[in-house]
């Protein structure tokens, strides 16, 4: 696992950086301490798994502007973010569209630091018993969950669309949907979505990673919107709940 570190405490970074190698969980943990040298470098190819950035840096380019960045150039790139204030924030990075994977409050706690960490990696377990599988002209595929964007219905088809390629089925969207997990929507009739995939919503429709838009019918809205900030909020529930027993 690739991982970058981005703030402009020093101190901080290399304590960070510290912990994660004592992990062993990173192949290559990288610092910066400038949110411009971090786009840029992502710009220029550096693939990182997971960058944990420094929302506040005292200028109009916060962090929640460079993650935006880094997800133009990277879509699968997990942001973590930092702050010392959380309540600041807390209603401000759910409409940004970065792909938050977490949140650490500042000074960062070793605990959370690993959790956030370990939330994030097994978005990329690969365990056998976590595919869809389908059937189409005679022939068994099995795909993972994780890699699965969304799933649409055509006609009799149903088009499983993953990075790199699209794959059909015979089976009914309904049915095919009792069989995935929670992270998934049914945001339309016609639609259900990773939501590991949705980089915001807007009024009647998702934008994905990719910058693709599936639309969310009128009778589904409510549902799609607070299943999706359920989702991303679940992560900073569990911070607040791990604060509270500190304290």
């Amino acid at each position: 696992m690739r991982i970058a570190v981005c703030d402009n405490d020093s101190a901080q970074v290399e304590q960070i950086i510290e912990r994660i190698q004592k992990m062993e969980i990173a192949s290559q943990c990288d610092a910066y301490f400038n949110p411009h040298k971090m786009v840029e470098a992502v710009k220029n190819g550096f693939d990182y798994d997971i960058i944990v950035m420094n929302i506040n840096w005292g200028t109009e380019f916060n962090g929640m502007k460079a993650a935006e960045q880094i997800g133009e150039y990277n879509t699968r790139t997990k942001i973590i973010y930092m702050a010392e204030d959380t309540e600041k924030y807390i209603q401000e990075i759910f409409l940004s569209p970065a792909n938050l994977s977490g949140f650490l409050v500042k000074p960062v706690n070793e605990l959370m630091l690993k959790k956030n960490l370990l939330k994030v990696m097994k978005t990329w377990e690969r365990p056998v018993n976590r595919r869809l599988e389908i059937k189409y002209k005679n022939e068994s595929i099995s795909l993972l969950y994780e890699d699965i964007i969304y799933l649409e219905s055509m006609g009799h088809l149903v088009v499983i669309h993953v990075e790199g390629g699209d794959y059909y089925s015979y089976d009914r969207l309904e049915k095919m949907k009792e069989s995935l997990p929670e992270q998934f929507v049914h945001c339309h009739k016609s639609y259900v979505v990773n939501m590991d995939y949705i980089r915001r919503i807007e009024k009647r429709k998702i934008i994905l990673m990719n910058e693709k838009e599936i639309p969310i019918s009128k009778a589904r809205y409510g549902e799609t919107k607070i299943k999706f900030m359920e989702y991303s909020e679940e992560l900073l529930l569990t911070l607040r709940r791990e604060r509270k027993k500190e304290q």
